[in-house]
């Protein structure tokens, strides 16, 4: 991992990845409770780190192996579960950080300003080598980008080329294109985006901010936001689904809002049915229309338009084909556990899934929001299983909403009414000192 930040301070990515998990232990590790639920999850944060890391590395030889593929899915397996049993943990201790919320706001805003300056100006290369969900276009797809800004650049190339043969500079200039500038600036900005809805969620919802706090401040210090820091195909969704985590109140935004990560990412179509399950009466309906509809619009979107379908996957978007759900077509496929199996073989698996979206949707009954957050969670993991392009490499996509579950509180409806009147108050309370 190589880039204008961590490549200045001749810090590798094993190195990255060592201090990333050093910070966040002294951050959030209980050592009077070295038992605990928190200990645990903070060690399956990272169980993603070996095959990830290995990726990474063969990344920049342009392949992968099965065994790094086979670690990362194995340590997604383990997340699998966790999210799995969380959905029936009733009792969650209630844990303080070990920095108070001032210094872990000051931290978490440090670390991001630097995020968005790599984010900005982190060379091409060296952002495509280090993510090993790099997926790229095919020849077709290159030549239909092209073609639709060849008026812009034929005019760059020409001033440059001119500039560049009457100035003796011994430098090389990189190239850089407009969809290159776009995706820099949708990745910029859903970061940004997930950091505000993780701080707003633990403060509304969770009726905690140091909850919201601390998860922010873990999403900016974990070792896959860097790997993944320029993917606009991860950031964009996982923006989506936060900013629907938000609005949940709102069935109709948040219909849209998910309609339109698995329209731009169909390994979010998953959550759909946890949704769905989770809306009662008419405000399930309008989750459903409004999900639904976005989905249908992507997809008619693709077919009809070409010459958008072709800058949006430029931009990041992946494709039905690029999943292996068309199994009669061929993919563009450059490295999974899938490859050189036999199509037939992951058919068990999808049928895996679909059974687990309907039993999402079915139980239980009546969901709390963090009964959703765990369940999407899991149906994002579990996606990464049958995921013919680089299955298991989208760590991003459901990063925020394991460190949600991470850090949520008790949110049964007598424990929330409970912890509202109290912080009404203490409420009343100050404004009876103030007064006197």
């Amino acid at each position: 991992m190589t880039g204008s930040l961590v490549g200045d301070l001749e810090l590798s990515g094993s190195m990255w990845l060592v201090l990333s998990l050093i910070s966040l232990m002294t951050l959030f590790f209980k050592f009077s409770r070295i038992i605990s639920l928190r200990n645990l999850d903070l060690f399956l944060l990272f169980a993603l780190a070996p095959g990830m890391m290995f990726l990474v590395g063969a990344s920049g030889r342009g392949g992968g192996s099965f065994t790094a593929y086979a670690l990362l899915l194995g340590g997604s397996f383990l997340v699998l579960i966790r999210c799995l049993a969380d959905v029936g943990l009733g009792r969650r201790p209630l844990i303080e950080p070990n920095l108070n919320p001032s210094g872990l706001s000051f931290l978490g805003t440090c670390i991001l300003i630097l995020l968005m300056i790599e984010t900005i100006s982190l060379p091409v290369q060296a952002g495509k080598q280090r993510n090993p969900a790099e997926t790229g276009l095919n020849d077709k797809e290159k030549k239909k980008v092209e073609s639709s800004v060849n008026p812009i650049t034929d005019t760059i190339e020409k001033t440059g080329k001119a500039f560049l043969d009457a100035t003796p500079i011994p430098t090389k200039v990189e190239k850089i294109e407009p969809r290159e500038i776009l995706s820099r600036l949708i990745s910029a900005i859903s970061h940004l985006t997930i950091v505000i809805c993780l701080i707003y969620v633990g403060w509304q919802h969770f009726l905690r901010p140091i909850t919201g706090i601390s998860a922010a401040v873990s999403y900016v210090m974990m070792p896959y936001t860097r790997i993944a820091l320029v993917d606009s195909g991860q950031t964009l969704p996982a923006a989506l689904i936060m900013l629907a985590v938000a609005f949940y109140r709102k069935p109709w935004l948040t219909g849209v809002l998910i309609g339109l990560a698995a329209g731009w990412m169909p390994a979010c179509l998953g959550i759909i049915p946890v949704w769905i399950g989770y809306y009662q009466g008419k405000k399930r309906w309008r989750f459903t229309l409004a999900g639904l509809s976005l989905v249908l619009i992507s997809a008619l979107i693709g077919l009809d338009f070409p010459d958008f379908a072709s800058w949006a996957r430029a931009l990041g978007a992946r494709s039905i084909a690029e999943t292996g759900l068309l199994f009669d077509r061929e993919t563009p496929m450059s490295a999974s556990l899938w490859t050189g199996w036999d199509p037939s073989f992951r058919l068990p698996v999808v049928v895996a899934y679909l059974i687990m979206a309907l039993l999402c949707f079915l139980w239980p009954a009546e969901k709390h929001l963090g009964e959703v957050i765990s369940m999407s969670a899991a149906m994002l993991i579990f996606s990464q299983f049958w995921y013919l392009e680089k299955g298991g490499t989208l760590v991003l996509l459901y990063q925020p909403l394991i460190l949600l579950m991470m850090f949520r509180p008790n949110l049964q409806p007598r424990q929330l009414a409970w912890r509202a009147q109290f912080i009404r108050y203490e409420k009343a309370v100050r404004q009876r000192e103030s007064v006197a």
